[in-house]
């Protein structure tokens, strides 16, 4: 089992911006790469020195963490993390991503301002914009990045330009930005109006909800105006706003951490609260489009690449990272699987029986299956389950010639120790006298007891102690000839004897070997059984994950047609028609049945090319 992330004592820079270029640091990188759990990952974003890092130490249930200053100057930059076992869901992380300011007079480049807002939103499950004041035109102008988010990054390769883009294609591209983009969540500080139009009281979402209005009209001061605000509506599925009043009801300064929680106004801290209840208690861990969770294995890939594009002076294609990191999480998977399963069957010592070696087979196979669906990635054609089974299989018929070639050498030992006191014997001459002969065969059968009581054989107990008396059939037929004591049809008749102690021997032989490829099938049919078994049931998890990403996209989009239709949007909400049906074709065509459906077919061929492959192996054993 996967071991939780331990608690960071302190957030780590793990994007530095410095000189122009962006950096990972290898400290912060391995923390979240040792982090195998699901990743809930809440990023900060907004203009520099507005409390950003204070919101963030509460979201970390700690006074302090992420540097917090009372000046103009800005605390953060780059983009630091703080990794925490989430407060209130089991088996998930918490991962809070703290950025620099936007603006910052002392950066002088806002081309970083861009690149650090771009990877917050791709890495994150829900951001939190944070701004001070209200939500006037001036704040949207400060978010005016996420308007340039299409020429910043692309969905995939080969997407077209910007710049050629037409209003339907834009409307698409829409869709496929919602289905990569976090939840949005902002929060207004230091605010001191009444929530109401005219009068009557309105909530914090519709207060978001009015400020992103729409105006009619084509012409370029409506299209400045509602760019922004139209990029939010498309973008994000979903939308939510704190207000939150000064947190001094004085004039009295200073860093919040180190003021006492009784010097904070009451209705901050219990916006505040509100606040941390929601992005606590309310949002998921990152998934991908497919509904596939995100690992911090698997963001450390994503970052990675997404960094490497940056730098490089190419777009990230959301699409490539995301098929790079599924490739290595499941050649990952396999390898881990394989290990699993290696470290489980060296337990055993050799020879063994070949139920034991079947037994341990069955239950480490379990272990390893476990070990690849918990950590394999959308293996959407089995191409890696494949190579898991195969390579299964190579280890397991490996360790059955390990095991045969160890109850061989075994045998034999046990074989040449019992039969030392027939050689002494035979060298001394003992039964070369009158009487010579029934001597000889009652030390015979004294080895052959001897041989029959031993454990630890192994599966070629039978097959060796065959060699072996056919090894020495010379030996008693000149015991047999030399003893005078005997007549002739004495001597036939014990040659008969002898005759069918070996043809009998040769039959159990033959019944051992016949037995071992019964049990192989056997563990083939168990095999086979506990592949589809686990394989069906993550394949209705990962379908059921899709089918629920598909359908918040759809809602979402839902809202936003009918918002439209109703502030008289007609033409927009048109262009939204072709979205909604490709959603609703997509739902119905990546149903749950039909995906278990196509992955329970291809292991189950899977499963038939491992079969033959042992099998063969085996058959030319046999016939050996």
């Amino acid at each position: 089992m996967d071991a939780p992330v331990l608690p960071m004592p302190a957030p780590l820079c793990l994007v530095n911006n410095k000189d122009g270029a962006l950096s990972l640091d290898p400290a912060a990188l391995a923390v979240l790469q040792g982090v195998a759990e699901p990743l809930v990952v809440v990023a900060i974003a907004g203009p520099y020195r507005t409390g950003k890092s204070f919101l963030m130490n509460r979201l970390a249930q700690k006074r302090t963490g992420f540097p917090l200053g009372p000046t103009v100057q800005a605390q953060t930059k780059g983009i630091w993390m703080w990794c925490l076992p989430h407060p209130r869901r089991p088996g998930v992380t918490l991962v809070l991503l703290d950025t620099e300011g936007l603006g910052d007079p002392n950066k002088g480049d806002s081309h970083n301002d861009a690149w650090i807002f771009t990877l917050a939103l791709l890495l994150s499950s829900t951001l939190v914009y944070n701004s001070i004041g209200t939500i006037d035109q001036k704040a949207l102008e400060h978010l005016e990045l996420v308007t340039r988010l299409s020429e910043l990054i692309r969905v995939r390769d080969g997407d077209k330009d910007s710049s050629d883009s037409t209003e339907k294609e834009d409307e698409a591209e829409d869709t496929e930005f919602t289905r990569f983009f976090p939840g949005f969540v902002w929060v207004v500080r230091d605010f001191t109006l009444e929530l109401r139009v005219g009068e009557r009281p309105i909530s914090e979402d519709e207060y978001l909800e009015q400020a992103l209005q729409l105006k009619h009209g084509h012409g370029r001061k409506v299209q400045n105006y509602n760019g922004t605000r139209l990029c939010l509506r498309n973008y994000f599925p979903t939308r939510k706003c704190f207000v939150l009043p000064p947190p001094l009801a004085t004039e009295e300064h200073g860093s919040l951490e180190e003021l006492p929680e009784a010097a904070l106004a009451p209705r901050f801290l219990q916006q505040a609260a509100r606040f941390c209840d929601y992005v606590l208690g309310s949002t998921w861990p990152k998934v991908l489009p497919d509904g596939g969770a995100v690992t911090g294995r698997a963001l450390c890939t994503l970052l990675r690449s997404y960094v490497e594009a940056i730098n490089s002076g190419r777009l990230p294609c959301l699409e490539g990272a995301a098929a790079a990191m599924m490739a290595k999480e499941n050649a990952g998977a396999v390898t881990a699987a394989l290990e699993a399963y290696a470290r489980g069957m060296r337990g055993l010592s050799l020879p063994t029986e070949s139920a034991q070696l079947s037994a341990s087979h069955g239950e480490h196979l379990r272990e390893a299956l476990a070990v690849f669906q918990r950590r394999s990635f959308r293996d959407r054609d089995q191409e890696y389950q494949r190579r898991l089974m195969e390579q299964v299989s190579t280890e397991y018929s490996r360790l059955q010639e390990e095991n045969e070639a160890a109850s061989q050498r075994r045998c034999r030992a046990l074989l040449a120790e019992l039969a030392r006191p027939l050689d002494t014997n035979l060298a001394r001459g003992t039964y070369a006298q009158p009487g010579g002969y029934h001597a000889y065969e009652a030390e015979r059968q004294k080895l052959l007891e001897g041989y029959r009581e031993a454990e630890g054989k192994g599966p070629k107990a039978e097959e060796v102690l065959d060699e072996f008396l056919a090894g020495r059939r010379a030996e008693a037929e000149a015991v047999l000839k030399a003893d005078n004591a005997l007549s002739e049809a004495e001597k036939q008749l014990e040659d008969q004897k002898q005759q069918a102690q070996l043809l009998e021997q040769q039959q159990k032989a033959t019944a051992e070997r016949e037995r071992q490829l019964e049990a192989l099938l056997a563990d083939e049919r168990s095999s086979y059984e506990q592949n589809l078994q686990a394989l069906e049931a993550k394949m209705q998890a990962e379908a059921a994950s899709t089918q629920r990403e598909l359908q918040r996209v759809l809602d979402a989009k839902l809202r936003e047609h009918s918002e439209l239709l109703q502030r008289g949007f007609g033409e927009r909400a048109a262009l939204m028609e072709q979205e909604l049906a490709a959603l609703r074709r997509e739902m119905n065509n990546s149903s749950k049945q039909e995906l278990a459906a196509n992955a329970c077919d291809a292991v189950r061929a899977a499963c038939d090319f491992a079969r033959v492959v042992r099998l063969t192996r085996v058959l030319r054993g046999t016939a050996v």
